[in-house]
Protein backbone atom coordinates (compact mmCIF):
# COMPACT_ATOMS: atom_id res chain seq x y z
CA UNK A 1 0.00 0.00 0.00
CA UNK A 2 1.60 3.23 -0.68
CA UNK A 3 1.38 6.12 1.62
CA UNK A 4 -1.64 7.64 0.63
CA UNK A 5 -4.56 5.62 -1.34
CA UNK A 6 -5.16 5.84 -4.72
CA UNK A 7 -7.61 8.40 -6.07
CA UNK A 8 -11.15 7.46 -6.57
CA UNK A 9 -13.33 9.81 -8.42
CA UNK A 10 -15.38 10.47 -5.15
CA UNK A 11 -11.59 12.31 -3.89
CA UNK A 12 -11.39 14.60 -6.91
CA UNK A 13 -13.44 17.95 -6.42
CA UNK A 14 -15.90 19.72 -8.91
CA UNK A 15 -13.51 22.24 -9.70
CA UNK A 16 -10.88 19.51 -10.60
CA UNK A 17 -13.36 17.11 -12.36
CA UNK A 18 -12.89 18.12 -15.97
CA UNK A 19 -8.83 17.65 -15.90
CA UNK A 20 -9.48 13.94 -14.00
CA UNK A 21 -12.41 13.24 -16.71
CA UNK A 22 -10.03 14.52 -19.37
CA UNK A 23 -7.07 12.08 -18.07
CA UNK A 24 -9.31 9.08 -17.93
CA UNK A 25 -10.99 9.86 -21.53
CA UNK A 26 -7.13 9.72 -22.58
CA UNK A 27 -6.27 6.70 -20.91
CA UNK A 28 -9.29 4.65 -21.32
CA UNK A 29 -10.10 4.44 -17.42
CA UNK A 30 -9.16 5.42 -14.17
CA UNK A 31 -5.57 3.51 -13.42
CA UNK A 32 -6.22 1.30 -10.56
CA UNK A 33 -2.31 1.25 -9.82
CA UNK A 34 0.57 3.08 -10.78
CA UNK A 35 2.16 6.76 -10.30
CA UNK A 36 -0.98 8.34 -11.85
CA UNK A 37 -3.22 6.48 -9.49
CA UNK A 38 -1.62 8.43 -7.04
CA UNK A 39 -0.92 11.54 -9.16
CA UNK A 40 -4.63 12.20 -9.58
CA UNK A 41 -5.35 13.63 -6.82
CA UNK A 42 -3.55 16.24 -8.70
CA UNK A 43 -5.82 15.74 -11.93
CA UNK A 44 -4.51 18.77 -13.99
CA UNK A 45 -0.96 17.96 -12.74
CA UNK A 46 -1.42 14.25 -13.92
CA UNK A 47 -2.94 15.20 -16.95
CA UNK A 48 0.64 17.79 -18.00
CA UNK A 49 2.73 15.19 -16.54
CA UNK A 50 0.97 12.45 -19.26
CA UNK A 51 1.22 14.59 -21.72
CA UNK A 52 4.65 15.50 -21.55
CA UNK A 53 5.26 11.96 -20.88
CA UNK A 54 3.67 10.63 -24.13
CA UNK A 55 5.19 13.48 -26.04
CA UNK A 56 9.07 12.62 -25.12
CA UNK A 57 8.41 8.62 -25.39
CA UNK A 58 6.54 9.15 -29.20
CA UNK A 59 9.58 11.57 -30.11
CA UNK A 60 11.79 10.10 -32.76
CA UNK A 61 14.87 11.45 -32.31
CA UNK A 62 16.11 9.17 -29.87
CA UNK A 63 15.99 5.58 -30.27
CA UNK A 64 12.97 2.72 -28.47
CA UNK A 65 16.02 1.30 -27.60
CA UNK A 66 17.79 3.75 -26.37
CA UNK A 67 14.74 5.26 -24.20
CA UNK A 68 14.42 1.71 -22.38
CA UNK A 69 17.77 1.88 -21.90
CA UNK A 70 17.66 5.49 -20.34
CA UNK A 71 14.49 3.89 -18.27
CA UNK A 72 16.58 1.23 -16.49
CA UNK A 73 19.90 3.28 -15.75
CA UNK A 74 17.00 5.94 -14.27
CA UNK A 75 15.97 3.63 -11.82
CA UNK A 76 18.65 2.03 -10.96
CA UNK A 77 19.91 5.38 -10.30
CA UNK A 78 17.40 6.49 -8.30
CA UNK A 79 16.23 3.11 -6.52
CA UNK A 80 12.55 3.31 -8.25
CA UNK A 81 11.70 -0.17 -8.12
CA UNK A 82 8.06 0.72 -10.03
CA UNK A 83 10.32 2.06 -12.81
CA UNK A 84 12.38 -1.28 -13.22
CA UNK A 85 8.71 -3.42 -12.78
CA UNK A 86 7.53 -1.14 -15.86
CA UNK A 87 10.70 -1.42 -18.31
CA UNK A 88 12.93 -4.13 -17.59
CA UNK A 89 10.50 -6.24 -20.20
CA UNK A 90 10.06 -3.48 -22.65
CA UNK A 91 13.83 -2.95 -22.54
CA UNK A 92 14.39 -6.66 -23.37
CA UNK A 93 11.89 -6.13 -25.98
CA UNK A 94 13.44 -2.80 -27.39
CA UNK A 95 16.94 -5.13 -27.91
CA UNK A 96 18.81 -3.75 -24.82
CA UNK A 97 20.89 -7.05 -24.44
CA UNK A 98 20.48 -9.39 -20.94
CA UNK A 99 23.64 -8.65 -19.64
CA UNK A 100 22.98 -5.21 -20.05
CA UNK A 101 19.82 -5.44 -18.14
CA UNK A 102 21.13 -7.63 -15.60
CA UNK A 103 23.78 -6.31 -14.90
CA UNK A 104 22.30 -2.46 -14.20
CA UNK A 105 20.12 -4.32 -12.02
CA UNK A 106 22.77 -5.84 -9.89
CA UNK A 107 24.91 -2.42 -10.49
CA UNK A 108 27.56 -4.62 -12.29
CA UNK A 109 30.07 -3.07 -14.91
CA UNK A 110 28.11 -2.41 -18.49
CA UNK A 111 30.76 -4.15 -20.97
CA UNK A 112 29.98 -4.11 -24.60
CA UNK A 113 28.03 -1.52 -25.10
CA UNK A 114 27.28 0.60 -28.36
CA UNK A 115 28.56 3.99 -28.73
CA UNK A 116 25.13 5.70 -28.42
CA UNK A 117 24.20 3.50 -25.69
CA UNK A 118 27.38 4.04 -23.68
CA UNK A 119 26.52 8.15 -24.21
CA UNK A 120 23.04 7.83 -22.85
CA UNK A 121 23.67 6.18 -19.76
CA UNK A 122 27.05 8.27 -19.14
CA UNK A 123 24.74 11.35 -19.82
CA UNK A 124 21.90 9.71 -17.45
CA UNK A 125 24.26 9.01 -15.10
CA UNK A 126 25.91 11.96 -14.51
CA UNK A 127 22.72 14.08 -14.79
CA UNK A 128 21.07 12.51 -12.08
CA UNK A 129 24.31 11.82 -10.06
CA UNK A 130 25.70 15.53 -10.40
CA UNK A 131 22.83 17.56 -11.24
CA UNK A 132 24.85 18.54 -14.65
CA UNK A 133 26.82 17.48 -17.34
CA UNK A 134 30.19 17.46 -17.94
CA UNK A 135 31.32 19.40 -21.69
CA UNK A 136 32.52 16.05 -23.23
CA UNK A 137 29.35 14.16 -22.20
CA UNK A 138 27.24 16.31 -23.60
CA UNK A 139 29.57 16.86 -26.77
CA UNK A 140 29.25 13.04 -26.79
CA UNK A 141 25.51 12.87 -26.63
CA UNK A 142 25.22 15.49 -29.18
CA UNK A 143 27.75 14.05 -31.80
CA UNK A 144 25.21 10.70 -31.26
CA UNK A 145 21.72 11.67 -30.93
CA UNK A 146 22.53 15.59 -32.25
CA UNK A 147 20.32 18.68 -30.67
CA UNK A 148 17.25 17.07 -30.65
CA UNK A 149 17.81 13.69 -29.72
CA UNK A 150 19.87 15.33 -26.68
CA UNK A 151 16.87 17.51 -25.72
CA UNK A 152 14.95 14.31 -26.17
CA UNK A 153 17.32 12.58 -23.64
CA UNK A 154 17.64 15.60 -21.05
CA UNK A 155 13.60 15.89 -21.18
CA UNK A 156 13.29 11.94 -20.93
CA UNK A 157 15.48 11.78 -17.65
CA UNK A 158 13.41 15.15 -16.43
CA UNK A 159 9.91 13.24 -16.67
CA UNK A 160 10.74 10.10 -15.58
CA UNK A 161 12.81 12.02 -12.76
CA UNK A 162 9.64 13.35 -11.69
CA UNK A 163 7.88 10.61 -11.72
CA UNK A 164 10.36 8.33 -9.63
CA UNK A 165 10.59 11.22 -6.64
CA UNK A 166 6.77 10.62 -6.54
CA UNK A 167 6.78 6.68 -6.65
CA UNK A 168 9.75 6.73 -4.12
CA UNK A 169 8.35 9.61 -1.54
CA UNK A 170 4.77 7.50 -1.61
CA UNK A 171 6.15 3.77 -1.25
CA UNK A 172 4.65 2.85 -4.73
CA UNK A 173 4.61 -0.61 -3.95
CA UNK A 174 5.82 -2.89 -6.89
CA UNK A 175 3.57 -5.86 -8.13
CA UNK A 176 5.60 -8.97 -8.66
CA UNK A 177 6.84 -9.58 -12.41
CA UNK A 178 6.13 -12.65 -14.15
CA UNK A 179 9.49 -12.58 -15.82
CA UNK A 180 11.65 -10.45 -14.07
CA UNK A 181 13.59 -9.90 -10.76
CA UNK A 182 12.52 -7.41 -8.81
CA UNK A 183 15.03 -4.04 -8.44
CA UNK A 184 16.67 -5.18 -5.31
CA UNK A 185 16.89 -2.07 -2.90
Amino acid sequence: MARIPFVTADDVSASEKAALDAFVQKRGSLPEAGPYALLLHMPELAQRLESLRVYIRDEASLPQKLQELVMLTLAREMDCAYIWYAHAADARKAEVRDDIVDNIREKQPLIGLGPDEQAAVDYTRELLRNRKVSQPTFDRASASFGQRGTLTLTNLIACYTVLAYNMNAYELEVPAHAKEKALPI
